[in-house]
C-alpha cells in the first residue's frame, strides 16, 4: 500500500508540474495581427512605433508596453502574457462615439484559445462591449458608443486558452501509470 501512495504521488507531482507551466496564455514575443474597423480603418502597433506605415497592425508581445493604438489615437489595447487584455479610452473625453471593432489573431499559441470574458468592465459606464473567441488563434472586441467614468478609463477581458497537456507530462504521467501497474502486478505474484 505505501508503495501505491508513493507512486499515486508522483503522478500527482508530474502532473501539477506541467500545469505550472502552462501559466503564460500568451508568451511574450507573440506575434499579434490586428485590423479596425468603424471610426477609424488604421491599426497602429508598438513594433513601428505607432506609426502610420505599411506592416505597423503587425506587432510581437511586450509584457510591459501597450501593443497597439487606434489610428486616430483614441483606443489603446494592451495584452499581457496572463491572458488579460486592458482597452483604454486614450481621447481624453468621457465618450467614444460610433463603433470601433478590432479584430486580433495569435501566432503560434501553444494551446488554442477557449474564451473571451469580461473581466472589469466598472470603467465604462454605458455603451457596449463585445468580445468574441473567432477560431484556435483570433479574437474579435467591439466597442460601440462606449461611455467612461473618467476620461482616460478602461476595461479590461480575460482570455483563456484550452488545458491541453504537454508532452512531456503526458510521457511522465504514462511513466507513473506504468509503475502503478508493475507494483501491482508484483503485489499480486506476493
Amino acid at each position: 500500500m505505501q508503495r501505491f501512495i508513493i507512486a499515486a504521488a508522483l503522478v500527482a507531482a508530474l502532473a501539477a508540474g506541467g500545469a505550472a507551466h502552462a501559466a503564460d496564455k500568451l508568451p511574450a514575443g507573440t506575434v499579434i495581427t490586428g485590423q479596425v474597423s468603424g471610426v477609424t480603418a488604421t491599426l497602429l502597433g508598438l513594433d513601428h512605433d505607432f506609426a502610420d506605415e505599411a506592416g505597423s497592425h503587425v506587432t510581437t508581445l511586450a509584457a510591459a508596453d501597450l501593443e497597439f493604438l487606434s489610428g486616430d489615437a483614441a483606443v489603446g489595447i494592451d495584452f499581457f502574457t496572463n491572458g488579460e487584455v486592458q482597452v483604454w479610452n486614450n481621447s481624453g473625453a468621457l465618450s467614444l462615439p460610433g463603433q470601433y471593432q478590432f479584430t486580433f489573431s495569435f501566432a503560434g499559441l501553444a494551446s488554442p484559445l477557449a474564451s473571451f470574458q469580461p473581466l472589469d468592465v466598472t470603467g465604462m459606464t454605458g455603451g457596449t462591449l463585445s468580445l468574441q473567441v473567432l477560431s484556435d488563434n483570433s479574437i474579435r472586441l467591439t466597442l460601440t458608443d462606449a461611455q467612461f467614468a473618467t476620461e482616460f478609463g478602461q476595461v479590461s477581458a480575460q482570455l483563456n486558452v484550452s488545458a491541453v497537456p504537454e508532452s512531456g507530462t503526458l510521457l511522465m504521467m504514462a511513466a507513473g501509470l506504468g509503475l502503478v501497474a508493475g507494483l501491482r502486478r508484483a503485489r499480486r505474484r506476493a
